[in-house]
């Protein structure tokens, strides 16, 4: 009697949920999606503005293609703009990669075609947090592959509330990561669909189109594509070489890479020599390897060891190409996040903060809690050991890697540790369900369960995830909340500043050089502020951020650590007219006195990366004799250097043991001060223009 009422009960509750629980999914789903928007919005609060320094860039592309309608995406790629790297000028068509710029101005020439007018600058700005909406959706269908609906939902939440995804797809940061990332999802899931056994020969055709072409807009918008699209074939081969082959593996690994590597040799910034690059290449390697197992299935007599024969050659003829020279390595940017050591002989590129190793702390910050989640996720992915199991394993082990030998690329890393993470803990929520439920249907049998494994460890595993969403507002002194993450103004608002408040210094700068300099003024200054110089500012620049000759960049710091007359020798033949420099500076009190110090976030501290960049490029300089063994300037930079001089904060005693920066602007007979920001002691941060005069 108590079996058929149980029965009943069952199939009454069936009729009444039945029927709504798709409606309850797509509810829940959308709530995540929304919630992901929200906390992205957040810079919105600070105005219409785009963070850090390359979306600037990137938005000056867009509105090229934009004003030339849909004829500006084949105009931009002959376009020479000569507002950057004076006077020759850059040829941004085959210097820089089409894929950001040219998705918003399809999305705008769509828009205006059905009648919605935007504004391009607005469109620039939301579309990384619709991009963030969009890879959170993706990471629910990559869950859901891997562990069921309830880890496709964690996994979504988890990447919603994602540190690391949010500092690069938050309103504003209109660049590489926000739109690579989401597409880099798509490819890898399609793949993962693509290739599994039960797929019928259309499904693997759809499916593989859709990685090849996704994987391939990645490679014309982003140089870390190069990841991506040498793990798919690293990714097939292992399986190959585990015994997984078949044939529809083949299928579709084939056309994943012609479509990914056609589209790849079609942006100019990476063209037809792309071919024999190491990235490549192995896409090549692998898809002859495959080969030689569907030759062996002919005649699995004669031919079943001509896979480990060609396995063999393989890697001897990768390695003599390699010994050799001819095949084609990447930058040694690239090659830095294998060896980090590498990163050592390019000050240039580890001056930059994002491209320098990862630490833990930054690590733990950009990851979370979801860090300890990983080894259970592991734990049940090796106890399955399918084909997305595999996949999933070797893409966290890679791109963990990656993340620890570069702080930038904590972003690659993300997806994988989401949803790993949330394998984990939906499947711990399971068999702590389970053994609930057998507790309660088979109570005179079951062993008992100790109150920990269904009360403490669910209540300690929300409770470390919700402490990491506490905004630092509530008291909580080391915030990793995701609030506190994307609660930030754009950088040209805070003046590079890390502070969540306007410090407008820099805004008023770059308005006083629209309306006061001359249409024909050329401005120097330290690479970092190019375009901002050149988009915001309206003027053109002799360097910018995209760093494409370091021998020009060497000659700028070269004239900035010399004295005056050499300095104004170099500024002169390089042609500039004005030079600027940015200085962050406050008062602290201690011991009831009044200590003027420089903060250290503007070239005050840049200073040591221009010597290093000087040197490089074949400028003898001691770095001993500029910085003392506490790390600070020595008088020969505050008295020799142009830089030094041109700082009008200088060290003096303030006291016995004391020592701060005070206000004494040098005098000079080749710089005359035309703008400063800000009157001394009233900012944070202090933008300087200097004209160059006879």
């Amino acid at each position: 009697m108590e079996r058929i009422r149980k029965t009943e009960f069952v199939n009454l509750a069936s009729k009444i949920f039945g029927g709504k629980i798709i409606f309850l999914e797509v509810m829940i789903l959308l709530m995540i999606l929304a919630l992901a928007f929200f906390v992205r919005v957040l810079p919105l609060r600070w105005g219409l503005y785009l963070s850090e320094f390359d979306p600037w860039m990137q938005y000056k592309e867009m509105k090229y293609v934009v004003d030339r309608g849909w004829s500006g995406f084949i105009e931009f790629f002959n376009w020479h703009d000569y507002d950057s790297w004076y006077p020759d000028g850059r040829d941004v068509g085959r210097t820089a990669f089409p894929g950001v710029p040219f998705l918003a101005a399809f999305i705008y020439h769509i828009l205006n075609g059905i009648g919605l007018t935007v504004d391009p600058l607005e469109l620039a700005a939301f579309l990384p947090t619709l991009m963030g909406i969009v890879t959170t959706l993706i990471a629910f269908f990559l869950g859901r592959e891997v562990g069921g609906k309830p880890a496709g939902f964690l996994s979504a939440f988890l990447l919603a509330l994602s540190n690391a995804s949010i500092q690069r797809t938050h309103f504003g940061w209109f660049d590489d990561e926000s739109i690579s990332i989401p597409f880099m999802m798509l490819g890898f899931l399609a793949y993962i669909l693509a290739i599994k056994k039960d797929r019928t020969l259309k499904g693997v055709i759809i499916y593989s189109v859709i990685a090849g072409l996704s994987l391939g807009y990645v490679t014309a918008t982003w140089g870390a594509s190069r990841f991506p699209i040498t793990f798919i074939p690293i990714f097939t081969g292992i399986l190959a070489f585990i015994g997984r082959y078949r044939r529809k593996l083949l299928i579709s690994y084939s056309i994943t890479a012609f479509l990914y590597g056609l589209i790849a040799v079609m942006v100019p910034k990476l063209g037809l020599g792309f071919l024999r690059e190491v990235t490549i290449v192995v896409s090549i390697a692998v898809f002859i390897y495959l080969l030689s197992f569907e030759l062996s299935s002919f005649n699995s007599r004669i031919l079943k060891n001509l896979p480990h024969y060609v396995l063999i050659g393989g890697v001897i003829a990768f390695c003599s190409l390699l010994m050799i020279g001819s095949l084609g390595l990447p930058g040694l940017k690239f090659l830095s996040t294998i060896i980090p050591s590498l990163r050592s002989i390019q000050p240039i590129v580890i001056s930059v903060a994002e491209n320098q190793v990862s630490t833990w702390a930054i690590i733990f910050s950009d990851a979370g809690f979801k860090l300890f989640l990983v080894p259970a996720g592991f734990y049940y992915l090796f106890k399955r050991r399918e084909d997305v199991d595999i996949f999933m394993i070797l893409l966290t082990v890679f791109v963990v890697y990656f993340a620890s030998t570069m702080t930038r690329l904590t972003i690659l890393a993300t997806p994988a540790v989401v949803i790993v993470a949330a394998f984990g803990l939906s499947e711990m929520l399971r068999g702590l369900a389970r053994n609930i439920s057998i507790t309660y249907h088979r109570r005179e049998k079951a062993k008992t369960i100790g109150i920990e494994y269904y009360v403490v460890t669910p209540i300690l595993v929300c409770s470390l995830l919700l402490f990491s969403l506490v905004p630092s507002t509530y008291g909580v002194r080391y915030s990793i909340s995701p609030i506190d993450t994307a609660y930030v103004p754009p950088t040209v608002v805070s003046s590079s500043l890390p502070a969540r408040s306007s410090i407008p210094d820099w805004l008023k700068a770059l308005s006083w050089m629209r309306d006061n300099l001359p249409s024909d003024a050329v401005v120097v200054s330290w690479w970092d502020y190019g375009y901002w110089i050149t988009v915001l500012g309206n003027h053109t620049s002799i360097v910018d951020n995209a760093t494409l000759n370091t021998t020009k960049i060497g000659e700028v710091a070269y004239a900035f650590m010399s004295d005056e007359e050499t300095a104004y020798t170099v500024f002169k033949k390089l042609k500039a007219t004005h030079v600027l420099i940015f200085i962050t500076h406050t008062v602290y009190t201690t011991g009831g006195t009044n200590v003027p110090m420089l903060l250290g976030y503007g070239d005050e501290a840049k200073w040591i990366w221009m010597l290093r960049i000087a040197n490089q490029v074949g400028y003898n300089f001691t770095e001993s004799e500029y910085l003392d063994e506490n790390n600070r300037p020595t008088d020969k930079f505050w008295t020799d250097t142009l830089l030094g001089r041109l700082i009008p904060y200088k060290p003096q005693q303030i006291q016995a043991g004391v020592t701060g920066h005070i206000y004494q602007p040098s005098t000079f007979n080749h710089f005359k001060l035309v703008y400063q920001s800000s009157e001394p002691y009233y900012s944070y941060a202090y933008v300087y223009i200097y004209e160059i005069v006879d």
